[in-house]
């Protein structure tokens, strides 16, 4: 063998050795940011509604698929672990959706659910939250920072506080129409008479309980139960919405356990959700201010209104007829 082929053959030997070595080098797979970060931090944590789903993580190009961990929650500032994210509540689970035209019992809506004990959250492995009911058994007004851990083929990493979540209440309730005419008696002749005062106090937070009121410009209430608060024809009243429980009438208020938040849950066709009454004119004395109003012929009060309880508590619903006054 010549020096020269022996040199060519020492050359394509180390080359191929140096190939080989490149070859059984690993190369690096996918991408893991560390730009990772919640695109909906602040998250708003709406206290006591049934579900609130976050936004997907924002990846900054990191490689799918991922694992998400939550690794931890703390409240802002003590750097302690919010024990009370991981604690168990009561709360209705519904496994079939609840008609109302069809579930009129309580005895129908209770077939429909089930009370269990869960963590006001659901942490998916996608980095999501999902929030229940259980959140009304959180503090209101609240900040809470957390940690996950995040793994794909590229490897895992952990991102120490990267989002915020914050505890609030929502708008418990609106007041969507209201409205007021005189009907005289006999002709029907309708006078407008103005808006009525609609006030809704959250009296507790806890129960499903709508306390309903007619009352004058004093605030003196009409009684349901002797004939002062009448239905008007076929239109909707309170009790048309209230599908689980019987009203429950006094001397001073109509009482509804609507049991299921939205309340009213389903509008009637038409009427949406408004309510209709009648106060007939025996019962009351209405202002010679109105214009219009024949002093001389008697009027009945015919107040419509519609509301809408968004939480669940115990509310009083006053409805208080302006230039309206009862008798006696």
């Amino acid at each position: 063998m010549s020096g020269i082929y022996k040199m060519k053959h020492l050359f394509y030997t180390a080359t191929a050795a140096v190939l080989l070595l490149a070859g059984c080098k690993k190369i690096d797979e996918g991408y893991l940011s560390d730009g990772i970060y919640y695109s909906d931090s602040p998250i708003l944590v709406e206290r006591g509604i049934a579900f609130q789903k976050t936004a997907a993580l924002s990846m900054d190009g990191t490689t799918v698929p991922i694992t998400v961990k939550l690794l931890d929650i703390r409240k802002v500032g003590t750097g302690k672990r919010a024990e009370e994210f991981f604690k168990e509540y009561p709360v209705y689970v519904y496994k079939e959706a609840v008609d109302p035209d069809v579930d009129t019992t309580i005895e129908q809506v209770n077939a429909k659910r089930e009370l269990k004990n869960m963590q006001p959250f659901q942490f998916l492995s996608s980095g999501q939250f999902v929030f229940n009911g259980a959140t009304d058994s959180l503090p209101v007004d609240t900040d809470y920072e957390f940690d996950i851990e995040v793994s794909n083929v590229a490897g895992v990493r952990t991102y120490k506080n990267v989002g915020i979540i914050h505890t609030m209440d929502g708008e418990r309730y609106t007041i969507n129409a209201q409205g007021n005419n005189a009907f005289q008696d006999f002709t029907g002749t309708v006078v407008p008479i103005g808006n009525p005062k609609i006030t809704i106090t959250a009296v507790s937070d806890t129960g499903h309980h709508a306390i309903l009121k007619i009352v004058d410009e004093d605030g003196k209430p009409f009684n349901p139960k002797n004939g002062e608060i009448i239905k008007r024809g076929d239109r909707p009243t309170f009790e048309n919405y209230a599908r689980f429980h019987p009203i429950v009438n006094t001397d001073t208020s109509m009482i509804c356990n609507f049991e299921i938040t939205p309340f009213p849950i389903k509008k009637i066709p038409t009427y949406n959700f408004l309510m209709y009454y009648r106060v007939p004119s025996q019962f009351i004395t209405l202002s010679p201010s109105i214009p219009g109003l024949d002093p001389k012929t008697g009027y009945s009060a015919n107040p419509l209104f519609e509301f809408h309880i968004k939480k669940a508590g115990t509310y009083v619903i006053e409805i208080r007829l302006l230039k309206v006054k009862k008798k006696g």
